[in-house]
């Protein structure tokens, strides 16, 4: 019986581990194309001091357009392909200072951590900008250390330029 029991976890741990790269690569509705004829968007991380202590943030990839390629339950991808033309990419801004679930999860396991993203403070944007067929971008945030304002740039890793999107705070429902 121990045997199986711990059988179980281990297969259980995997999935766990495995979960957070579960989110979809593919941005757009179709038939799936070749990736000369598509732009990529990867997701962007900066490491910052908040307060004296080091610390990171990152531009989580949810939604391109009307097409759902990530989530808290399913997890993030690292970057998606996209269609050219203008995008409007929604992204979780995930700030490591802020963020309460990955102790919840160490204390209270899966449920704990479900309830703390519940009640989470992070922020979701929309960034609007224009992707060209066969370039590479990344999303970056950069929160300013003093005031803690979040700014967001796309980088075009191909021409090595940085791009100001149109950035429009989603504000959280109410219930």
């Amino acid at each position: 019986m121990k045997t199986n029991e711990f059988i179980f976890l281990a297969i259980l741990l995997t999935g766990i581990i495995l979960l957070p790269g579960c989110g979809s690569t593919k941005g757009y509705q179709g038939t799936k194309m070749e990736s000369t004829d598509l732009a990529r968007i990867r997701q962007g991380d900066h490491k910052l001091r908040i307060k004296g202590k080091k610390t990171s943030e990152s531009a989580l990839l949810v939604k391109v357009d009307t097409v759902s390629v990530g989530s808290y339950m399913k997890g993030f991808p690292k970057h998606t392909d996209v269609l050219p033309g203008e995008r409007t990419v929604e992204i979780r801004h995930f700030q490591q200072w802020k963020d309460k679930a990955a102790m919840s999860g160490a204390m209270f396991g899966l449920i704990g951590a479900s309830i703390a993203e519940s009640n989470n403070p992070h922020t979701h944007y929309k960034l609007v900008f224009t992707a060209e067929k066969g370039k590479e971008y990344t999303i970056l945030p950069m929160t300013d250390e003093t005031t803690e304002k979040p700014l967001f740039y796309v980088i075009d890793a191909t021409a090595n330029d940085t791009i100001h999107p149109r950035v429009i705070q989603i504000e959280k429902k109410k219930k």
